[in-house]
């Protein structure tokens, strides 16, 4: 006998009828799907600022390993 077969909780899980979401639901859960896909919007500064700590970065970093020499 099969191990799976004594648990209970597939059991129950295999008696339930199977339905299809409604239209409804399906559009709402699609909807929710596609607006976590699509990138929000960033202010242009934002990355102005990101590129410019970047920058920075690098140039501290240059400079740094270039005193070790």
């Amino acid at each position: 006998m099969n191990e799976r077969s004594n648990d209970v909780v597939l059991r129950g899980l295999s008696a339930l009828a199977v339905e299809a979401p409604s239209a409804a639901l399906s559009h709402k859960i699609r909807a929710a799907g596609h607006a976590r896909l699509v990138p929000t919007k960033v202010h242009p500064l934002w990355s102005v600022a990101i590129a410019a700590s970047v920058a920075v970065y690098l140039g501290w970093a240059l400079l740094y390993t270039s005193q070790l020499y």
